[in-house]
């Protein structure tokens, strides 16, 4: 177990300590053996927050979800909303008077040293500083309106990674097969932008995300997205699980999108492809005929591997996901991060 946060800006950090003295964790849960010992400590301490580093299993709730391949990015995002819960539960304390706030805020901070030291202990490479995006207008340059959608080779390559997961292809007849290829779209980003756009669409109103670090808008006359926040972070809370309460959706007064923007069944199929990591959401049936209603113009997707395969097998006829894996004899993780992809962007049609 390691207690470690990290933050270029101003350097702020936690201090290493045992399990059971430690503010917050984060946890390695590799197997459903570690899974096990680590719930059984969690029991005593449920009010610590923690964050459970996996690459296959689900984390319990109240946890929060670390997928690997680790990255810079995700790590100081996790990690903020660690500090984040730290700070209002100091707020929250008795205790926690001007004197307390401000012995809590030195208890919160690491030497700069040190946090370096530690740093490259866990061989972890500081990023550089990201350039100062630049105001952009979509009049002037309606080309730079899909910022989100242009990703370099190397960009799109590890995120196919993300998106189709590692799991191997497993027996459909075997006990708890479903239980390792299904998960609750609950607590997800994706699940708070829907229901922030059928909201939107019901007021008839612009909507916005509320709980994230930057503006994300939807405009449902427009059929468009609004957002200011980088790529990688929005790629990274796609493979999130948020608490309860973290999310949530008000309306503003904006009346026309701020650039970027991207349209509204191109953002939800990214977020339901980068949130599938290669499963299904359990509203999804893999055995389930299904079809696809548009299967033109799929470059204007993030498209996993064998897509344009899979589109053009399943936009002729209703078939399910485990019938197009037998048929175009494709990795089931394909195929699933594929059907949840469409589905995320109403491309479906059930019979």
């Amino acid at each position: 177990m390691l207690e470690v946060f990290f933050d270029s800006s101003n350097n702020p950090g936690l201090k290493i300590g045992s399990p059971e003295r430690s503010a917050a964790l984060l946890v390695n849960l590799e197997t459903e053996t570690d899974l096990k010992q680590f719930l059984q400590w969690y029991a005593s301490r449920p009010d610590c927050p923690v964050i459970g580093v996996v690459s296959e299993l689900s984390v319990p709730r109240g946890v929060l979800e670390l997928k690997r391949p680790l990255e810079v990015t995700g790590l100081k995002l996790t990690l903020t909303r660690v500090l984040d819960e730290l700070h209002k539960k100091a707020a929250r304390s008795p205790l926690a008077g001007a004197q307390g706030a401000g012995q809590q805020k030195t208890a919160l901070k690491m030497d700069p040293a040190d946090l370096k030291a530690l740093i490259a202990e866990a061989g972890v490479s500081a990023p550089k500083p990201a350039p100062k995006p630049q105001q952009l207008n979509t009049v002037r340059d309606a080309s730079k309106s899909r910022l989100i959608m242009r990703w370099s080779e190397a960009e799109r390559d590890m995120l196919m990674r993300r998106a189709c997961g590692s799991l191997p292809d497993l027996d459909p007849e075997l006990p708890g097969w479903s239980k390792r290829i299904l998960f609750s779209l609950e607590g997800r980003f994706i699940d708070q932008v829907n229901k922030m756009v059928r909201l939107a669409q019901e007021q008839q109103a612009p909507m916005q995300v509320t709980g994230i670090p930057g503006s994300f808008i939807y405009f449902p006359d427009r059929e468009l997205f609004s957002y200011d926040l980088d790529p990688d972070l929005l790629v990274q809370m796609a493979s999130s699980r948020f608490g309860f309460g973290e999310l949530d959706c008000h309306p503003v007064e904006l009346k026309s999108p701020v650039d970027p923007v991207a349209k509204r069944d191109q953002l939800l199929w990214m977020l339901g492809l980068l949130t599938s990591a290669g499963r299904l959401p359990d509203h999804l049936d893999p055995a389930e005929s299904y079809r696809l209603a548009d299967a033109s113009d799929l470059q204007r997707f993030l498209l996993p591997p064998q897509a344009e395969t899979i589109a053009k097998a399943w936009s002729v006829e209703y078939r399910s996901a485990l019938e197009i894996v037998k048929l175009l004899k494709l990795p089931q993780r394909y195929v699933f991060s594929f059907m949840a992809a469409a589905d995320a962007a109403g491309l479906f049609e059930r019979r």
